[in-house]
């Protein structure tokens, strides 16, 4: 039997790769490698493609930038100043690809985003049109929108990211079957070549943010196996000659001693010249004196801080998640410890249900009296969580149920006068001294 799973292309107002790669997705493609299927893999977003030689041009890390093309806005977007592009390879490499290859028995897709779900549609279009096959999709959009995900012709739609549950549903949803596998792993050979690695040491959150939907994808908070972490991470690098590992766990320094710093030491002892990076943000109460060092040691080059807000109004909310002292004990940390201003992040929310302008230029004020950069999280009303029921109740005449109004970059739930004056001040603010 074979199998096509395709990462599509990205639709948004921008994309950068920042150690971007479908994590959760390649364990999948291990559990039909495992149960003896043929794999076909075509990543859109995979800048390491033969169309990248002599145009790929990485920032820090790693990272850089995706070939992009500029296309019309969808209707909803026509008051956005900004200009709408397709992100990734062009359709041709695909069309090319598929027309090369066995027919494929099944095809599974994910995505990314809900407001990505315009990339779905070009495959959807792409694969009906040469291959006999259904289609199955998993990822964020599927977990958030599965009606949506029907209504544009997706066959089958996978809800969250337990694997075990994905087996019965693949069982009983189509004619073939999975058996469980003991040991998975993110099946990296799936790639020829990686320009940096991404890991996970635990999946969910012990947290339970308003605003946030990992819960909905992973119910339970489960830290992976030590050593099965550590040789994944190991083997990885070896293989492929990677510099850099970013970690996407949501609760990353969450058992410290005994989870990511044996981690960590294990894979020091054989790989010492990686950089670690933490893209997703850890909790500023973590970061005590002596963990601070053992990151700065163990060559953490991207700490990015979740602080959200300092708006009391808002802390209270969020149950005095973070309070300002921890912060600031966590600055002063690492600072301490040896970490310059420019490895150091903070990422702020702004464009929450009922949060003003002014709450945000006041957090920002505050984190400018620090040496650290400000990231802003421009909000995105997730369908499901708290903060989006709040957003329907307070806003019953926008279209939040659309995905593409569900775009962070639009600031969706913000429409006051002068909107994006505004915005371009907070942006300006955050990114320019004083």
């Amino acid at each position: 039997m074979k199998a096509l799973f395709i990462n599509p292309p990205i639709y948004d107002f921008s994309a950068f790769d920042l150690w971007n790669k479908p994590y959760g997705f390649l364990f999948i493609v291990d559990l039909f490698v495992q149960n003896g299927w043929d794999v076909l893999y075509f990543d859109f977003m995979d800048r390491n493609h033969r169309f990248y030689e002599g145009k790929r041009k990485d920032k820090n890390f790693g990272c850089g930038r995706y070939y992009c093309q500029v296309i019309d806005k969808p209707a909803i977007y026509k008051d956005i100043p900004r200009t709408y592009k397709r992100f990734g390879l062009p359709a041709e490499f695909f069309i090319e690809f598929i027309e090369k290859t066995a027919r494929p028995d099944v095809i599974l897709l994910t995505c990314g985003m809900t407001y990505w779900y315009m990339g779905v549609k070009e495959l959807l279009e792409l694969c009906r049109n040469r291959v006999d096959a259904p289609i199955i999709l998993g990822g964020t959009y599927a977990t958030f929108c599965p009606d949506h995900c029907h209504s544009i012709g997706v066959d089958l739609v996978f809800q969250g990211g337990d694997i075990s549950a994905f087996i019965d549903f693949f069982n009983n949803q189509t004619d073939f079957s999975l058996k469980p596998v003991k040991k998975l792993m993110p099946y990296w050979n799936i790639y020829t070549s990686l320009s940096y690695l991404v890991a996970r040491t635990s999946v969910g959150c012990p947290f339970s943010c308003y605003y946030c939907g990992a819960n909905r994808i992973h119910s339970r908070y489960i830290l992976r196996d030590v050593n099965t972490v550590a040789n994944e991470i190991c083997k990885n690098v070896e293989r492929f000659g990677i510099n850099d590992v970013a970690f996407y766990d949501d609760a990353l320094l969450c058992n410290f001693e005994t989870h990511l710093k044996r981690i960590i030491e294990r894979c020091k002892k054989t790989i010492s010249s990686v950089n670690f990076h933490t893209p997703n943000g850890v909790h500023p109460r973590f970061i005590t004196e002596d963990i601070a060092r053992f990151l700065k040691d163990a060559d953490f080059k991207t700490i990015r801080l979740s602080v959200e807000s300092f708006d009391e109004k808002r802390q209270k909310e969020s149950g005095f998640k973070i309070v300002f002292s921890e912060f600031e004990n966590a600055m002063k940390n690492l600072v301490d410890a040896g970490f310059p201003k420019r490895d150091i992040g903070v990422y702020i929310l702004a464009g929450l249900p009922e949060q003003t302008f002014d709450d945000v230029l006041c957090t920002i004020r505050i984190l400018k009296q620090f040496p650290c950069t400000i990231k802003i999280a421009e909000y995105s009303p997730i369908p499901g969580t708290r903060d989006y029921e709040i957003a329907r109740t307070l806003y019953p005449f926008l279209p939040l149920e659309e995905p593409l109004f569900q775009n962070n970059s639009i600031f969706p739930l913000w429409n006051f006068e002068n909107k994006w004056e505004k915005i371009n001040q907070i942006k300006h603010l955050a990114h320019n001294d004083m």
